[in-house]
């Protein structure tokens, strides 16, 4: 861009201003080929200079913010152009063959006359302003560029915090419930101890990373909601249902584990003779949607604030589907409904 920006302000302007003269001045624009040697030399230099002044100096002084350097290198800028176009450009057209012998002539005159003439407003115009928003631009861009980068990485860092929050709270409220079927000496622990080593394995080996299938995080849920079933016996409903899962889909991971978790914890703890859990994956090629309905003990009375493992849920969401998700909770007499839908899936 900032090449592309130098050549333009060297070659285009002076070639447009040519056919602009020759055009509506001399009312001939193919008088537009008598210039054109001479400004292929003349502005190939200006390339050269404009470049040396950009990149030599003032961007280096715009990108420190150091606004006398700006101001002295742009003084120096007017003062050696002109004396590098008076000696060496002037100098160069006289030993070109293609340059017309008009302009060599007025080069040849230029060399050798002994006065010199410094002018500021043309080059503030044409080419010190220009160049130093060019400068200011770039800076401008990478700065932006740099803010989207250290945002990208707070939002990490906020990610697996959240994660990491969300670990010990799971292993928590699972070895919890391993602690009451010890209690009760039930045959079910072992195989719950099991299904836990093989969740354990997935969070401490897999869960770590951006991304997992989805039919990996749904073996996962599966173990979990398997191991409620095993604390859960009789009079208990509890359904998962999956459909429509895509083998290529990948999901952040342990993204659906709380609104689960929490359809168990605050749908059947006070439960002793009956009472349902449903879980509802389903995925269509706009979106992957979650439903999940629990049902509400009549014991409990009060209404509990979210537990730790929503409240991070939120804020994965907020991160991960900003704009792109719905999440509705409705509770109704003795029915809690869940209902996520995440966009683009």
């Amino acid at each position: 861009m900032e090449l592309g920006f130098i050549f333009f302000l060297s070659f285009a302007i002076a070639l447009i201003s040519d056919l602009e003269y020759s055009a509506y001045e001399e009312h001939n624009i193919a008088n537009f080929k008598n210039d054109f040697g001479y400004r292929v030399v003349t502005e190939s230099f200006a390339l050269i200079a404009y470049s040396a002044y950009y990149w030599g100096f003032l961007k280096g002084y715009v990108f420190r913010r150091n606004l006398p350097g700006i101001i002295l290198c742009s003084f120096a800028f007017v003062i050696l152009d002109h004396l590098f176009n008076k000696y060496i450009t002037n100098w160069v057209l006289i030993h070109t063959f293609f340059i017309s012998p008009e302009f060599r002539q007025r080069a040849l005159k230029e060399l050798l006359n002994p006065r010199m003439f410094f002018t500021f407003n043309y080059p503030l115009i044409s080419t010190i302003f220009p160049l130093t928003g060019l400068a200011f631009l770039v800076r401008s861009l990478n700065q932006d560029s740099e803010m989207k980068a250290l945002k990208e990485q707070q939002l990490v860092s906020e990610l697996n915090y959240l994660k990491a929050q969300l670990h010990p709270h799971f292993f928590f409220n699972t070895i919890n419930n391993i602690y009451g079927l010890a209690l009760k000496q039930s045959a079910q622990t072992a195989p719950m101890v099991a299904r836990l080593g093989e969740m354990m394995r997935y969070i401490l080996y897999e869960a770590d990373q951006q991304t997992v299938p989805l039919s990996r995080e749904l073996i996962f849920l599966s173990n979990y909601i398997e191991v409620e079933k095993i604390r859960h016996q009789k009079g208990i409903d509890i359904q998962f249902d999956v459909q429509g899962i895509r083998p290529d889909y990948r999901i952040e991971p342990l993204l659906l584990l709380p609104f689960i978790e929490n359809a168990f914890k605050h749908g059947l703890e006070e439960e002793i003779e009956s009472g349902f859990v449903s879980v509802v994956i389903c995925q269509t090629e706009q979106e992957l949607t979650l439903q999940v309905s629990n049902s509400v003990p009549e014991a409990v009375k009060e209404k509990e604030a979210p537990g730790l493992g929503i409240k991070n849920i939120r804020k994965r969401l907020d991160i991960l589907y900003h704009g792109k998700y719905q999440l509705e909770m409705n509770e109704a007499p003795g029915n809690y409904e869940v209902s996520l839908i995440l966009s683009n899936a």
